[in-house]
């Protein structure tokens, strides 16, 4: 798509008041600073996108009087005529103000602004307008092609995703066949260089770190080595053995004499144990005897607590009987007396008279009696109506009565029915009452029985025969004799104290054996870790290798895309050896940042060129302080060059 801007015009546009500008293929615009060189290009980018060219939405676009004030009233439009692919497209831009009165006040106020959209003339919505842009051109990418150091100035991450988009990422089967030593990575890079030297690296550490504990834990198995001689250890352990041998058998000659003595004993605490057991019996059963008493004391006492409580309930219904007859009783009372009143009500109404007022029956205009007819008829409707609503009332008053009646009836049922329960309750109070009087003299006696009660002597049959033959065996246990085993038991307590060290000596020697053969598998385990590590750092070596090698055909393949001075690197080497990830673009060998102005728009149009052949778009290329520049390389684009002169107005010429 090839994108040619022929026309720009201006009106009241951040002080300019009106400009209409033709382009050619090179268009150059003098001025001195801060005539509207600048204001161009961002009415460009306004009509297009709605920022100026320092991609900001918010800008003035209103002309400002000498004190800074914006000037009211005006519409700020912008109008460009952009050839497209031999095709025009008229876009046009106004920017206006929104007054309005509030009630009450006499001047309109300022409220806001709008924005009107134009294609060809054609008035549209900021969607429809914003979509046909979109259509055509695509913002960042315009912005690319069109500014020299657009590019240049972003970020250098964004910077390599555009190069990399433009040549395509390098494959791995590319890498390793431009390098042969590295076909013995082909298979495990399955998901990518990145993760595979994550693995290689992170296994090699582990391997380094334990491969520094070898030494350490050799060293320590060493010195647990036990250097004793273990042979006279052996014979002096024999000797004790020995000695413990004969100490045995002395002490099983003796024992034979405590056996007899031992079966006395034992027949003594036999005889003891059933003398005991006969004699706890007997005291039990007297025990038992007044354990029987107690307890039909306490269920007595229980029975008396349920009397009681059943005599508290009782009485608490009684007090509710008494309190319902007596409630009763009193609404009774103010019933029968409402019923009275109804009586003497009824009558006075039943007694009542119509009396007629005679001047009823005067016309109040003229003041002449009616016609004797009409007040006939009169006195009729009156009294037909006096007597209904007398009959109303004292029917009403009669019905009231019954039902004072009926609730009377009501209430006195209640009460012969609360008196009767009242004394039903009364007699079976009396017959708690009675229950409880027996109860407690019943109690009184079984206390007496029971404090009365005395143990008897606990006795058995057979006791006294079984309390003499205990005395005559232990008459036998006491007069026999005791040997003392003392000495020849403490003499093997020291012996067997001394076979244990020795023991614990003997069992150094069986460690010793173990720890060498512990000393031999760690000094394997060292070699073959030691194997380990150099293999994996060949890995890591041809890793890196691999990488140095894309990086070589990336960097390559970028560099031939761009024609003239400018060259990229897309790594940067470390002080370790290793690289990282970077994007720095190079004019005659000079890092872009360092280079003079003049190599920098050159470097930045170069690089607009193959981005134009890339996006298959040409447009036009805005160039500042193109006076600081002698030649600009040749590119296909339509050039419009923005040059600081001694003119205090802008000037604009065409070059041929």
């Amino acid at each position: 798509m090839k994108i040619i801007l022929k026309s720009l015009t201006l009106k009241n546009f951040k002080g300019i008041k009106d400009l209409q500008i033709d382009f050619s293929k090179v268009t150059n615009i003098y001025g001195e600073n801060a005539t509207g060189k600048t204001t161009i290009v961002d009415s460009f980018m306004w009509l297009l996108f709605g920022k100026d060219s320092k991609d900001r939405k918010d800008f003035d676009i209103k002309t400002l009087d000498p004190s800074g004030e914006p000037l009211h009233g005006l519409e700020h439009s912008v109008t460009g005529v952009l050839e497209i692919d031999g095709s025009d497209l008229k876009l046009q831009r106004i920017y206006k103000e929104k007054w309005s009165k509030p009630t009450g006040k006499a001047e309109q106020e300022l409220k806001s602004h709008t924005t009107d959209y134009y294609l060809n003339d054609i008035p549209v919505k900021q969607k429809e307008y914003n979509e046909k842009i979109n259509e055509l051109l695509n913002e960042d990418i315009f912005k690319l092609v069109t500014s020299p150091l657009y590019f240049s100035n972003l970020n250098w991450k964004k910077q390599r995703e555009i190069l990399l988009d433009i040549i395509g990422d390098v494959d791995d089967e590319t890498v390793l066949n431009y390098n042969s030593k590295l076909k013995k990575l082909d298979g495990v890079l399955k998901d990518g260089i990145d993760n595979y030297l994550k693995r290689v690296k992170s296994t090699l550490q582990k391997l380094k770190k334990d491969q520094e504990t070898y030494p350490v834990r050799i060293d320590e198995c060493n010195n647990q080595i036990v250097s004793d001689d273990f042979t006279d250890i052996e014979i002096e352990k024999r000797n004790v053995l020995n000695q413990i041998e004969q100490i045995d058998s002395q002490i099983a000659d003796k024992s034979k004499i405590n056996d007899y003595k031992l079966e006395i004993s034992n027949e003594l605490f036999s005889l003891k144990s059933d003398y005991n057991s006969k004699l706890n019996n007997a005291k039990l059963s007297s025990f038992n005897e007044k354990r029987k008493l107690e307890k039909e004391l306490s269920e007595m006492n229980y029975k008396l607590q349920d009397v009681k409580h059943d005599i508290s309930l009782s009485e608490r219904s009684s007090k509710q009987f008494i309190l319902d007859i007596e409630n009763c009783s009193k609404s009774i009372d103010n019933k029968e007396t409402e019923v009275e009143k109804l009586r003497k009500k009824f009558i006075d109404i039943r007694e009542e008279q119509l009396e007629i007022d005679e001047n009823k029956f005067i016309c109040p205009m003229c003041k002449r009696a009616l016609d004797a007819d009409d007040i006939e008829y009169k006195k009729a409707e009156m009294l037909q109506n006096f007597n209904e609503d007398k009959a109303k009332r004292l029917e009403e008053t009669r019905a009231k009565g019954k039902t004072y009646n009926s609730i009377i009836a009501d209430l006195k049922a209640n009460i012969e029915k609360s008196q009767s329960k009242l004394d039903d309750n009364e007699v079976y109070i009396k017959t708690l009452r009675d229950q409880e009087r027996d109860l407690v003299s019943l109690i009184e006696r079984k206390q007496t029985e029971i404090d009365n009660f005395v143990l008897p002597d606990p006795k058995f049959d057979g006791m006294e025969e079984m309390q003499k033959t205990i005395e005559k065996v232990q008459e036998k246990l006491n007069s026999s004799t005791t040997v003392d085993n003392s000495e020849l038991l403490e003499k093997k307590k020291e012996l067997t104290v001394t076979l244990s060290s020795l023991n614990n000596k003997l069992a150094k020697q069986d460690n010793n054996v173990r720890l060498k053969a512990r000393i031999s598998e760690l000094e394997k385990e060292e070699k073959e870790v030691a194997n380990k590590i150099a293999q994996l750092e060949g890995e890591v070596f041809l890793g890196e290798e691999f990488i140095k090698t894309k990086v070589e055909i990336l960097e390559s393949s970028i560099n031939k895309k761009f024609k003239g001075a400018v060259q990229f690197k897309l790594f940067k080497q470390l002080v370790n050896g290793g690289l990282e990830e970077t994007c720095e673009a190079t004019v005659n060998g000079v890092p872009f940042s360092n280079a003079n102005t003049a190599s920098q728009i050159n470097a930045g149009l170069s690089i607009i060129d193959t981005l134009c052949e890339h996006y298959n778009i040409t447009a036009p290329i805005f160039i500042d302080n193109r006076e600081a520049i002698n030649n600009i390389v040749l590119i296909d684009s339509q050039i419009i060059n923005l040059r600081v002169s001694k003119d205090k107005n802008l000037r604009i010429e065409e070059e041929l």
